[in-house]
This record gives C-alpha cells, structure tokens and sequence, in this order.
C-alpha cells in the first residue's frame, strides 16, 4: 500500500482484449502509426510509482512494472481530409509505463515524447503530454528498421540509436498475454490544469512480429525520465502500423468532456 492510503502501490494486470473495448465515434484526429517498433524493460513497481500520478496506479505482469520505447514514423490528418498536409509526417519515439486509473481503466502514461515537428510539441505539451523536439530520423531497409533521435540543445536532452532486426510474425498475429499487455493499449492518462485526463484510441490489432535489437543505445533516454539504464536485452516487437482514430480527451475519473477554460 502506499503509506497513509488504502491504494495499493502495483495491480497485476489481465492482458487487455486484442481489440479496443470501446470505439471512437467523433475523432479529433486520424492518426497513421508506421513501422514501430516496441522495446520493452521490466522494472520494479517501486521505481515507477515516483513517476505516475498519485491517482494512477502501476499496473504489473509477471510481477514487473514495464517500461517501453517506441520509435515510429507518425502520419497526422485531421477528420475528413483525405491527404496528409505537408509538415504533419514526421519521425517520434515515445517512453511509457502501464497504468490504472482512478475509475479501474488501463492505460498509457507516458515519461517522454520527441518528435521533430515543433508545431506539434507545442500543440500537445499544452494537453499536458511530455513532448520535446529533437533531429530525427527513421529508415526501414535491408530488413531492418533504424531510429534515430538527437537533442537539439544540450547533449544531455534524450536521444536514441536504435537498430531493430524484425523476425517472424507472432501466432495469433496479436500475440500472447505478455504481448497484449506491452501492446494493446487503448487510451493514454495526461494531466492538464490539474485534472487526470483519459484520451481513448481505437485501432484494428496489432500484427506483431517477434524482433531483436541490433543495436539499442537508450541511455540517454531514460536518464531523462529519472529512470536508471534498463538492465539487459529489451522484449522487441515490430510492426507494419496501424491507422488510429485518436478520440477526445475525458475526465480520467468520470469519462466525461473537461470542463471548458
């Protein structure tokens, strides 16, 4: 339990449904997710905890909390356009844990975001998610996907090199419970003027494939989250994408629209 509460530190977690369990009726935005990668470290819950909201709870498989990169390339269109504007595809790499919410929901919470486009840094950081520009790049060839991330500033500021080697298609393509609970994931938490928010995702299910780092230099990475190296050869998965329909935020509590500002 956390000391003065009746809430516990961690929740072992059923893996969520290969398929969202809710839909996203009135999109604010269409998202396209390609060629990401998912690598994936288990932690102590008690290293996590620090990390999380208050109302959140970390949510744990096989006893561990987890910690995932995932380098993509992002397409980003608003409803009803049929082409991606120009300036709205661009590299990202994200850093997230697993989280219950203060209503029992699964989600994501993330500890870091970087992307390239500085107009989406500053649309999002004002939601409240943790994103910061950076020189990217994403290349897929030769069978392999490379993902690379530089500060902009001072040398400290995140970063990655990241080589990914893709092997054989999971059977179910979704993958087994593990692999569920690192991947189908259907809604992120973020904070904004104070209030735990809950922004749902729909997508169709994930085909995944069983991969190895070829190269993984993530230090960098972590330092920023205020989370040690992660110890050992990450779980890899890598997949085609998926296009998502990213709905809009809620209160984490009730699941209905934040109050106007």
């Amino acid at each position: 339990m956390t000391p003065g509460t009746d809430k516990p530190r961690s929740l072992e977690s059923d893996p969520p449904p290969p398929e969202a369990p809710h839909r996203v009726c009135v999109p604010v935005n269409i998202h396209h997710w390609d060629n990401i990668s998912f690598l994936h470290w288990p932690f102590d819950a008690d290293d996590i905890a620090p990390l999380i909201p208050e109302e959140t709870t970390v949510l744990t498989h096989g006893g561990k909390a987890w910690v995932s990169v995932t380098p993509f390339f992002i397409r980003v269109r608003p409803p009803g356009v049929p082409v991606i504007p120009p300036g709205w595809s661009f590299p990202e790499t994200n850093v997230r844990t697993y989280v219950a919410g203060p209503d029992g929901r699964e989600g994501l919470w993330f500890l870091r975001m970087e992307v390239t486009a500085a107009w989406f840094v500053a649309t999002l950081r004002a939601t409240g998610l943790p994103y910061v520009r950076q020189r990217m790049t994403v290349d897929a060839g030769n069978q392999r996907m490379a993902y690379a991330s530089k500060p902009r500033g001072r040398p400290s500021e995140g970063g990655h090199d990241i080589v990914v080697q893709p092997g054989e298609q999971l059977d179910p393509p979704e993958g087994g419970p593990r692999d569920r609970f690192l991947t189908a994931r259907w809604g992120a938490f973020h904070r904004r003027a104070g209030m735990l928010l809950f922004t749902p995702v729909e997508h169709p299910p994930w085909t995944l494939y069983a991969s190895s780092a070829e190269t993984c230099e993530v230090d960098a990475l972590f330092r920023d989250t205020g989370l040690p190296t992660p110890v050992g050869p990450p779980v890899v998965h890598y997949s085609p994408g998926v296009k998502v329909k990213v709905g809009p935020p809620q209160l984490a509590a009730t699941g209905s629209p934040p109050p106007s500002e």
